[in-house]
């Protein structure tokens, strides 16, 4: 890879940013999920993209840029919870209790909900200040100044040894049931596998593929628990009270049997050798 650090930086922060803009009329026109769920991972990705950068960029383009493309990511974050609430959680919770009433009282105001989150999305996206933060955010990343130091081979395993490292030391906190823990872990693990997506021409790919494997496995299985947890907070905000009793319970037991498949998945990982620290 010939490019300087900040130029692999540049190029990656582009690349967020096309996967962003081409889900943007999809967001703006359209109620489909997936263009909402593309658009948070695009922000996602560049927010993980400016952390791991973020020694080697100027502390007022961090302090600029960060904050805004997290507000975002936030007005955008609400339709989705309620997107997967609706189109994955939800269903079974209808199969198993049909004739319910408040299971369907939660059904009724979880699209209420979902209907009302999906217009501030959208009205986010076709805001002035969104088109200022994308001019905005270009040409800062334009003019960043270039530097050789540190070359690119020595910072991405750096990088990668750091990140990696916060993984174990939060996987050894979450064998038991605190999703606080959990959570934490998911996003850690979310932004090593960024980042190796971001240095992946630097390492093997054979190497680099069963890592990534595992890690997909296990981010998995730590999404679909976050999505309960979610899920928990969504049903006490659509139906108060003794109401969400029910769905609260069916949601309990459901995280029970997925907690019994943690442990195999965080050692399997774990027991998989960092590809960037082989030649």
């Amino acid at each position: 890879m010939g490019m300087s650090s900040i130029g692999v930086f540049r190029s990656t922060a582009f690349s967020c940013l096309s996967q962003l803009q081409g889900n943007e009329r999809g967001v703006r026109e359209t109620d489909a999920p997936e263009f909402i769920h593309q658009a948070r991972v695009s922000i996602r990705r560049l927010r993980s993209a400016i952390r791991l950068w973020r020694p080697l960029l100027p502390e007022d383009y961090v302090s600029n840029f960060d904050p805004r493309w997290r507000t975002l990511a936030s007005q955008l974050g609400d339709t989705r919870n309620w997107d997967v609430f609706i189109t994955e959680i939800l269903p079974p919770i209808i199969k198993a209790f049909p004739d319910h009433s408040d299971v369907q009282r939660l059904s009724s105001q979880a699209r209420s909900h979902l209907a009302a989150c999906r217009k501030a999305a959208q009205a986010a996206i076709k805001a002035d200040t969104y088109s200022r933060l994308l001019l905005e955010f270009t040409a800062a990343t334009l003019a960043l100044a270039e530097s050789r130091k540190p070359p690119i081979t020595a910072f991405a395993p750096r990088s990668l040894n750091k990140r990696a490292k916060r993984v174990a030391a939060l996987a050894a906190e979450t064998r038991d049931s605190n999703p606080e823990a959990r959570h934490a872990l998911r996003v850690a693990l979310k932004r090593l596998r960024y980042a190796l997506e971001f240095f992946a021409p630097l390492f093997p790919a054979k190497r680099l593929q069963r890592y990534h494997q595992g890690a997909a496995g296990l981010l998995d299985l730590l999404g679909r628990m976050n999505d309960g947890t979610v899920a928990e907070q969504l049903v006490v905000q659509a139906v108060p009270g003794h109401h969400s009793d029910l769905v609260r319970a069916w949601l309990a037991g459901r995280n029970d049997l997925m907690l019994a498949q943690l442990e195999p998945l965080l050692a399997e990982f774990l027991s998989h050798p960092a590809p960037w620290e082989h030649g």
